[in-house]
C-alpha cells in the first residue's frame, strides 16, 4: 500500500516537473509565432508596395510609384528607397520634357522642341532613344523649314531660323552653308552671332485656361492653324495671322501641355495665344 502510494507521488511529481518545463516551452513558442507572423505580414506588405511601385513605374506613372516608395522608406528606413526615389524624379522630369518637346513639334516650334529633347538624359534609355531618333528628324525637319524660306523669298525669317538652330548645334555644316547664303557673313562671323542667342521656352504644363471662355484672344504666335476639331489629326482648314483678335467660345483640355479653343473660324491651340509660341 506504500509502495503505490510512494508511487503516484513520484508520477505527481513528475506531472508537475513536466509542466513547469512545457508550459515555458509552449510560452516561447506562441511568442515566436507572433513576432514571426508580424515580420511575414510586414514582408508580404513591403512585397506588395514593391509590385505596386513597379506597377506605376510601367506606366510610367513616376510621381504616383515616388509616394509609395516614400512610404517604404518611412515603414523601413531603407536609403535604397529613397535613391529610387530620386531616380524617379529624373524619369518623370524626362518624361515631362519628352511631352512638351513633342507638342511643340506638332506647332511647329522646331528649335524649341530640339531643346527639349536635348533635355532627356542617358538616364532614362528609353526616352532618351526616343528624343535621340526625333532630333534627327527635327534637324532635317528645320533644314528644309530654311530652304523653303529662303525660295520664298523670307530670307529674314530663315535667318533668324537658322540662327535660333545654330546656337544650339553650332556645328550643323548644312545650317551654316544656309546661313552663309542668306546672311552674307563668314562662318566666323556667323558664331559669333549666334552664341549670344538665347531662346525662351516654357518649362512648364500650360494650366487651363477656363478664364479666358466667353473673352476676345490675341493671336501671339506667327500664325495659327485652325481646325475642323480639337485635335492635332483634325484636318487643318484655315490659319490666323499674328496680331488678329478671336472669341472663345469653348475650351477642350487635351493634355497637360495643349488646350483647345472653340472660335467663329475653328478650333485653335491656345498654346498660339498664351504667349509660349511665337
Amino acid at each position: 500500500m506504500k509502495n503505490n502510494q510512494y508511487d503516484d507521488e513520484i508520477v505527481g511529481n513528475s506531472f508537475l516537473s513536466n509542466k513547469k518545463i512545457i508550459y515555458p516551452i509552449i510560452g516561447i513558442l506562441i511568442v515566436i509565432c507572433i513576432v514571426g507572423g508580424f515580420f511575414i505580414k510586414k514582408k508580404m506588405d513591403i512585397s506588395s508596395l514593391e509590385k505596386k511601385a513597379e506597377s506605376f513605374i510601367g506606366a510610367e506613372e513616376y510621381s504616383e510609384a515616388k509616394k509609395i516608395y516614400e512610404e517604404l522608406y518611412t515603414k523601413t528606413g531603407s536609403v535604397d528607397y529613397k535613391t529610387k526615389g530620386k531616380q524617379l524624379d529624373i524619369l518623370d522630369e524626362s518624361k515631362k520634357n519628352l511631352e512638351q518637346a513633342k507638342s511643340y513639334q506638332d506647332e511647329g516650334e522646331l528649335v524649341k522642341a530640339l531643346i527639349m529633347y536635348k533635355k532627356v538624359p542617358m538616364e532614362d534609355q528609353k526616352n532618351y532613344e526616343t528624343a535621340s531618333e526625333q532630333i534627327d528628324f527635327v534637324k532635317k525637319d528645320i533644314i528644309k523649314k530654311a530652304n523653303m524660306m529662303i525660295e520664298s523669298g523670307n530670307k529674314s525669317m530663315a535667318s533668324s531660323l537658322l540662327s535660333d538652330y545654330l546656337s544650339i548645334v553650332s556645328d550643323d555644316k548644312s545650317a551654316l552653308d544656309l546661313m552663309k547664303k542668306v546672311s552674307g557673313k563668314s562662318e566666323q562671323e556667323i558664331k559669333q552671332v549666334v552664341v549670344t542667342r538665347d531662346i525662351t521656352v516654357q518649362s512648364q504644363p500650360v494650366h487651363n485656361p477656363s478664364g479666358i471662355v466667353g473673352t476676345y484672344q490675341t493671336i501671339t504666335s506667327g500664325e495659327a492653324n485652325v481646325r475642323s476639331g480639337p485635335s492635332k489629326s483634325s484636318p487643318v482648314i484655315g490659319s490666323i495671322s499674328r496680331g488678329s483678335s478671336v472669341y472663345i467660345y469653348d475650351i477642350y483640355v487635351e493634355s497637360a501641355y495643349r488646350t483647345w479653343c472653340k472660335t467663329d473660324a475653328g478650333w485653335i491651340s491656345y498654346n498660339t495665344m498664351n504667349g509660349s509660341i511665337r
